[in-house]
């Protein structure tokens, strides 16, 4: 039952990101089949990822940032 949940929230948030980005059901359609094999729970997972490393990014950078700032101060 918990996969079918994560399943369907991926499929919306790889659904609404497609149509927020192309805007045009032709052009999600075209999207669909190039890139996530014709899937919206791939282009999902992929939206997850990409949050997920933006915020690794950050906590990083802030993390030497913190660490440069102590060291020199």
């Amino acid at each position: 039952m918990e996969f079918m949940i994560g399943k369907k929230i991926l499929s919306l948030f790889g659904r609404g990101y497609l149509f927020l980005r192309y805007r045009n059901k032709k052009k999600v359609q075209q999207e669909l089949e190039r890139k996530f094999e014709g899937q919206f729970r791939n282009a999902g997972v992929v939206l997850l990822a990409d949050i997920f490393m933006a915020l690794a990014v950050v906590a990083i950078v802030s993390f030497v940032a913190a660490v440069l700032y102590f060291l020199m101060a």
